[in-house]
């Protein structure tokens, strides 16, 4: 079991490339937003719905853990500046400095399933959404 390079492919911006670190059915679940993506086709539509919405958008990887079980779990930051509205959540050119967590069932190198846990108060404060 192998772990995709989590950080330099989703700072990449390229959501084809983000997409391709899922098996072809992969399965994506946003777990804050309740967003699941079936599939390379819907992960792409979903990853580039967030690109289009920061500047700079860059992922930096904390941690990685790797289970006996298959699972690879993720420490992450996302960072960026939200230049675009997004639906819920209206830009306000803030800097973004989202911590999040991925769990990721593996087969072989490719992502089957993924579950991003973050906090969404954080997103929506920082938004200026929440006060």
């Amino acid at each position: 079991m192998g772990v995709p390079d989590v950080g330099g492919t989703w700072s990449s911006q390229d959501s084809r490339a983000i997409a391709g670190m899922y098996t072809e059915d992969g399965v994506r679940h946003v777990i804050a937003g309740d967003v699941v993506c079936r599939g390379r086709d819907e992960i792409i539509a979903n990853v580039q719905g967030l690109i289009d919405v920061l500047d700079g958008e860059k992922v930096e990887v904390r941690k990685v853990s790797e289970g006996n079980n298959g699972t690879v779990t993720v420490e992450w930051v996302l960072l960026g500046t939200h230049v675009k509205d997004a639906p819920g959540w209206p830009a306000n050119n803030e800097a973004l400095n989202l911590l999040g967590v991925s769990v990721c069932d593996m087969e072989g190198d490719l992502i089957k399933e993924e579950r991003v846990y973050w906090d969404a108060a954080t997103l929506l404060v920082g938004a200026g959404v929440l006060g």
